[in-house]
């Protein structure tokens, strides 16, 4: 158990300071002090291990959103939306290369996930869809899902594209801004109907 936790914690590290494709056995067995083998009586294989700090990210996220949410006393859905947003884009800016660990990390096409990875990667979208309902209140569990998970892809791409600097990226000094307007438009669109 203690290796377990060792070499997620010093995976987790590594990917912080180089990125998820820097990520090497041999590195992690002479940081935690292990021999190569060993890792691999702990992790079916390193895409295990990577699924596990891809996990903590994942739940430094929420934790994130959960305490945006909690700590925004407005009663407009929108501001809970839009401090949403703004906790995404601050977690990917100080947390860079983790983020990025979370989808420049490819498995290999017949690799079955677990299933606590596959809860884990939709456990944000419940922090939209509570506000979100506030404008649809008639839409069914799976149309506020879906439409949930639309937005969060929507501020995402923003992010992504900013991120890596593409010409079809936002400026960071407009970013913030930049999602807060397509947030507050959406809504807007939502309150026409």
């Amino acid at each position: 158990a203690q290796l377990h936790s060792d070499l997620i914690e010093a995976a987790e590290r590594r990917i912080a300071a180089d990125g998820v494709n820097q990520l090497r056995a041999r590195d992690l067995a002479k940081e935690v002090g292990c021999s190569v083998g060993a890792i691999y009586n702990v992790f079916e294989d390193l895409d295990a291990l990577i699924l596990h700090v891809s996990a903590r990210t994942l739940r430094r996220i929420d934790d994130a959103m959960q305490l945006a949410g909690d700590n925004n006393n407005t009663a407009d859905p929108v501001d809970i939306m839009v401090a949403l947003t703004e906790t995404y884009l601050k977690f990917v800016q100080e947390n860079t290369n983790l983020w990025r660990g979370l989808f420049d990390h490819i498995l290999p096409m017949d690799y079955l996930l677990p299933e606590w990875v596959t809860k884990g990667q939709h456990i944000l979208f419940r922090h939209i869809e509570m506000p979100l309902r506030a404008y649809m209140p008639e839409a069914s569990p799976e149309k506020l899902s879906l439409t949930s998970r639309m937005l969060f892809s929507s501020v995402h791409g923003v992010v992504s594209l900013t991120m890596e600097k593409r010409i079809s990226g936002l400026p960071q000094d407009k970013v913030r801004e930049e999602l807060a307007f397509l947030i507050t438009t959406f809504v807007a669109g939502l309150n026409a109907k």
